[in-house]
């Protein structure tokens, strides 16, 4: 599965973006929500991700970052800026319909470092509810990826990896999407050797 990142100016241009759809329901389930994204490459500045489910008043009772939102109906972006190196970090991102945002960061599932504080500049996530849909857009800036990633550089060319999830894990509607496929037994989104190949082009 691959990604191509298109280069903007603006989040205005966000639009120009190709989609991509979050129906890889892995392991069964009945309630399947369609859900699709955009993601586009703003240099000198970061990435802004949009998401879209066609879900009608979204479980929500999370309304605190890093709360639990994955109990909630959520959806996830995980990044990895390093896929070659041996157990890389990767980043996660959870956002409900609250705007309620999980960040962490790590190399595996267990023992994640939630993103500090001194660098959540700029990292930001807004949820907006429709009467038949709802939606997240998150802003992540270079200045988070570099920290984490001290000798990465982004540009046009440049290549990671990402994938994107639907989930609801508690009781009543558990569902749980991606992107990218898991060919896995057991639900588990922290599997970056799954992730979505992805690219930066220039802008057309």
């Amino acid at each position: 599965m691959t990604y191509d990142v298109l280069t903007i100016k603006s989040e205005n241009a966000l639009s120009q973006c190709p989609v991509f759809m979050v129906d890889q329901f892995n392991w069964g389930g009945n309630y399947r929500p369609a859900t699709s994204g955009r993601l586009g490459y703003i240099p000198e500045t970061g990435f802004v991700l949009e998401m879209v489910c066609q879900e009608k008043d979204p479980f929500r009772s999370f309304k605190k970052d890093n709360d639990p939102v994955y109990l909630d109906s959520a959806m996830e972006a995980f990044f990895c800026f390093t896929p070659d190196e041996t157990k890389p970090y990767y980043m996660n991102f959870e956002m409900n319909a609250n705007g309620a945002m999980l960040a962490c960061y790590g190399r595996e599932r267990e023992n994640r470092t939630p993103i500090p504080e001194e660098l959540r500049k700029g990292l930001l996530c807004h949820a907006q509810i429709e009467e038949e849909s709802w939606s997240v857009r998150l802003t992540l800036p270079l200045t988070l990826i570099t920290a984490i990633y001290p000798n990465l550089t982004l540009d046009t060319g440049s290549r990671f990896t990402c994938n994107f999830y639907k989930i609801k894990e508690s009781e009543g509607q558990t569902h749980f999407a991606s992107f990218s496929p898991i060919p896995v037994a057991k639900p588990d989104f922290h599997l970056p050797e799954y992730f979505a190949h992805a690219q930066i082009h220039a802008p057309v």
